[in-house]
């Protein structure tokens, strides 16, 4: 890319995230106006900072949307609701659902719901607009079908059913692996942490797991380019939506505990999106093989050897 692809790039990024902070704007206002309470403070954050902070941050949130937005079929509105689910779900409501059983300042969820929904559809709308795809015209339907092609309906039912519950065994194993180096914190409720009881934790890990399928299955029904470079766009697309943006304006968290989760987090949506792209886009090589139309020039070799085996 030459200097000024690279300034219009960025450019195109910076007005994708100003749509993201105007969409908050915006849907923090609404839901003044709906009488829904205010998101509790985190424990030690510097609210006058926070608001500038998270606006500096807006940029890295559209380039995660703009390096999956870049591979989708569909037209105009259909990338741009799928865009704004995935970000609206993995930024906005898995980190509300999270945070009522880890955190003190759950409160206000309905609030964040609403400015978030606002946020991810302008910021989606705003990606989806500025930076179009880089593939042939293909349409949503045409995806569709090939997508749903790679495996019987039986073959759909069990992928989907683990896909479904995929995130739930992911987050235990690398959360035990982090635990020694936060878990003290969760105990003594530093930071306004929580330790959340198994009982509690399960179901809206289960919750969260299944909403991670909803938000990128029209990515994965979208998507035209390598499997390979899906998982490594979407895995960091979740990374970015799940703990890193937060972990930089979390201000209220020390390095220590801020720095193990993003290690965990990291690991845990590569390893998701490997899980959900091996699971439903890497299909039956045989079955495609079988699926794949003859050439011409094939059918007619095949003639010439039938002819020449019956002389």
């Amino acid at each position: 890319m030459s200097t000024k692809q690279i300034l219009i790039a960025l450019g195109k990024l910076i007005l994708c995230g100003l749509a993201f902070y105007v969409g908050t704007m915006l849907g923090g206002m609404i839901a003044t106006m709906l009488g829904l309470p205010l998101p509790t403070a985190p424990q030690g954050a510097d609210m006058s900072m926070l608001p500038l902070y998270m606006l500096l941050t807006t940029p890295l949130i559209a380039f995660a949307l703009a390096i999956l937005a870049q591979h989708l079929a569909g037209n105009f509105i259909v990338r741009a609701g799928a865009l704004s689910l995935l970000l609206w779900i993995a930024y906005t409501v898995n980190t509300q659902l999270e945070a009522t059983i880890v955190s003190t300042y759950a409160a206000g969820i309905w609030f964040a719901l609403v400015s978030g929904f606002f946020a991810a559809l302008f910021c989606g709308i705003a990606v989806a607009f500025f930076l179009a795809p880089n593939i042939s015209n293909v349409s949503a339907r045409q995806a569709a079908e090939n997508f749903f092609a790679r495996h019987s309906v039986v073959g759909w039912l069990w992928r989907l059913a683990i896909a479904a519950v995929a995130f739930m065994p992911i987050y235990f194993v690398f959360g035990l692996l982090v635990l020694p180096f936060t878990g003290e914190y969760y105990r003594q409720q530093m930071f306004g942490l929580v330790a959340p009881t198994l009982e509690t934790l399960l179901p809206i890990l289960f919750t969260r797991s299944v909403l991670f399928l909803l938000a990128c299955l029209p990515i994965l029904v979208l998507w035209q380019a390598s499997a390979r470079a899906l998982f490594w766009r979407l895995g960091l697309a979740l990374f970015f939506f799940v703990g890193f943006v937060i972990m930089l304006y979390a201000t209220w968290l020390p390095l220590y505990v801020r720095v193990p989760h993003l290690l965990e987090i990291f690991a845990d949506e590569f390893v998701y999106a490997a899980a959900l792209v091996l699971l439903l886009v890497t299909g039956n090589v045989f079955a495609r093989a079988a699926r794949r139309p003859v050439s011409a020039g094939a059918l007619a070799q095949l003639a010439r050897v039938k002819q020449d085996n019956g002389r």
